[in-house]
């Protein structure tokens, strides 16, 4: 059996990658490309900036499988020096220079003394806003020769833009609070960025972590910082959405050498960069509140598996004894009766029912039986005993599973009639009968056994059906789950988390059906490859 087990979970890999490329394709249809996204005949910069920034959130400034151009910081500022001679594209060349920072004073200073006319003019502006951000606009401004000033100042300080002195200079500034450092980090600018999300993620004193945050907020412009007051949620939170910053822009602070040039033709495209998040489970942060995605459903994924679970358990409990009744009384009032009940269920709307039920069972509904909202109670004493708690839960999520579970109740009763039925005219059955067993002997000892699988066959089926119809549920009951963060992701068109809940539901669905394929070798042995059964005689 754990042999089987473990080839069905190796028969589920290509499923992840599946669900991966389905993911990714419903990336590149959401979300227009950043070349014709948010621009105008204007040509305004902030437009061009906002298109930019959303397609580089979602990968689509990458090629989508292989990349035999790859651009880092030193090929980008090499290719926006080229681009300072063409009228057309000088503009947005000195944007994204002036973009990039002090991360391209190390292959632009060098050329300068190359360039010439509007080249160099728009050079030395681009230089000129970048000057401000490392520090050296007063020097700059009091000189009469920006060029010569530039000249000078790589004469003088280009030995430091080497990664070593980056590196050095960070752990410094880890090891103790060192101003001399401090400063001339910022005056590396954005070049020394690698060097300093390097240092963020390892396991720092919160001292350092504050220190190293601050200088990001200085180098980069973001008013994002960190505060000793944070409690570590918080602190946890602020250091996600620096890390799905830099996942985003590395590249354009980055030089790719050695290996990477080679490797990077498959790791620097859209795809990789979508199932490296799909595998890690990293999908980034939210566009709505800026907390981690992956902290979100941990916290939201518990109470919809919750609901799911226990509406999956209850219809399966009642559709499958109920089905099987019915197949045995076949032609009776009972399966008269129950099958047109079965089929009215199955047509009515879920959040009509779940309406009907608030309006007539609720706590605001005529017979105030069950609470309307939430799962828990908000004057449940902390003396409540667990009992009190488990028997609050209970009450909270009495209406919310019944709406869950009536349909699935009705599909899979009349799948087990159907399977029953079937079973029934076998020649084994006929012979427990001619034996003089009673009905209820030949259904629970032959006929529920062998009719009962293809029922379990629509295990793994039925959870994509019950995360999906949790979206409307858990919003009608007030249930903080993955359904009402998914409706309100929709509403604010927050992809990060709907690919993530599609993943999720994914993955959820395989688990389901490794579960049913489990369950099925269990009631029928003669499905695992190999195993011998034993024979009586």
């Amino acid at each position: 059996m754990i042999g089987y087990i473990f080839k069905r979970l190796g028969m589920l890999l290509p499923t992840i990658l599946g669900i991966s490329l389905v993911t990714f394709i419903l990336i590149n249809l959401a979300v227009d490309n950043p070349d014709t996204a948010g621009t105008d005949t204007t040509g305004s910069a902030i437009d061009a900036e906002t298109a930019q920034e959303l397609g580089r959130a979602y990968g689509l400034h990458l090629p989508l499988f292989l990349n035999f151009s790859i651009e880092d910081a030193q090929t980008r500022t090499e290719r926006n020096i080229k681009e300072l001679s063409d009228p057309f594209n000088r503009k947005s060349a000195v944007r994204s220079l002036v973009h990039i920072g002090g991360a391209v004073i190390p292959y632009l200073l060098p050329k300068l003394d190359h360039l010439k006319g509007d080249s160099l003019s728009a050079a030395l502006e681009a230089l000129e806003d970048i000057a401000r951000s490392i520090g050296h606009a007063d020097a700059l401004h009091n000189t009469n020769d920006p060029l010569r000033f530039w000249q000078k100042y790589w004469i003088t300080y280009g030995s430091d833009f080497t990664p070593v002195r980056a590196k050095r200079l960070v752990r410094r500034t880890i090891r103790r609070e060192d101003r001399l450092a401090l400063n001339e980090l910022h005056s590396l600018g954005t070049y020394c960025l690698p060097q300093i999300m390097e240092s963020l993620n390892e396991a720092l004193p919160l001292e350092a972590q504050i220190r190293l945050v601050d200088i990001l907020c200085e180098i980069t412009d973001r008013d994002d910082p960190m505060s000793p007051y944070f409690s570590l949620k918080q602190r946890r939170d602020v250091l996600s959405r620096w890390n799905e910053w830099w996942h985003q822009r590395y590249d354009l602070y980055t030089s790719f050498e050695g290996i990477y040039n080679v490797s990077g033709a498959i790791t620097e495209t859209r795809y990789f960069r979508w199932l490296s998040r799909v595998v890690t489970f990293d999908f980034g942060v939210s566009s709505r509140d800026g907390r981690p995605i992956r902290d979100k459903i941990m916290e939201r994924a518990p109470v919809t598996l919750l609901l799911s679970v226990l509406a999956l358990f209850f219809a399966y409990i009642i559709a499958i004894p109920l089905g099987a009744v019915s197949a045995v009384k076949k032609g009776s009032w009972f399966d008269r009766i129950t099958g047109v009940s079965l089929f009215v269920l199955y047509s009515l709307p879920t959040f009509w029912v779940a309406m009907l039920l608030l309006k007539y069972f609720g706590s605001a509904g005529h017979l105030n039986w069950f609470p309307s909202q939430g799962l828990a109670s908000p004057n449940l004493p902390f003396s409540a005993t667990p009992w009190d708690v488990f028997v609050d839960t209970a009450h909270h999520l009495f209406l919310p599973v019944l709406c869950l579970s009536f349909v699935s109740l009705a599909m899979l009763a009349r799948y087990q009639r159907v399977g029953m039925l079937r079973i029934s005219e076998q020649g084994y059955i006929r012979a427990a009968k001619a034996k003089g067993l009673t009905d209820f002997q030949v259904i629970l000892r032959h006929g529920l056994r062998n009719s009962v699988i293809p029922v379990i066959t629509l295990m793994g089926l039925q959870l994509p059906y019950l995360i999906s119809s949790s979206v409307v549920i858990e919003r009608i009951f007030g249930i903080q789950g993955m359904g009402a963060e998914t409706f309100d992701a929709i509403r604010s068109s927050d992809y990060y988390w709907l690919l993530a809940v599609v993943t999720v539901t994914a993955v959820l669905t395989m688990v389901g059906i490794l579960a049913s394929d489990v369950i099925y070798a269990l009631v029928d042995p003669r499905i695992v490859p190999g195993r011998q059964l034993s024979k009586r005689i």
